[in-house]
């Protein structure tokens, strides 16, 4: 991973696309919903990190938290099965 890529830019990051997925870009919230929705987002993404967490692991598993259907990431096949 690149140096300049600190915690706390990956964490925004996946609090952006899991939002965004979450609440279909927040169409239809109010600002109270909205910031409700920024909230429970960012605590979800907190809740969901460990260290060495890929980012697509750890978006899935803030999306799975926040009750969304989630199929991936798919595991990586074997090396004898690729």
């Amino acid at each position: 991973m690149h140096k300049f890529i600190t915690y706390e830019n990956r964490r925004d990051t996946i609090i952006t696309h899991a939002w965004e997925i979450w609440t279909k870009n927040g169409l239809g919230l109010d600002r109270e919903d909205w910031n409700e929705s920024e909230r429970v987002v960012r605590d979800a993404v907190n809740d969901c990190y460990y260290d060495g967490i890929e980012d697509i692991a750890w978006l899935a598993a803030t999306l799975k938290r926040l009750g969304q259907e989630v199929d991936w990431p798919r595991p990586k096949p074997a090396e004898d099965e690729a």
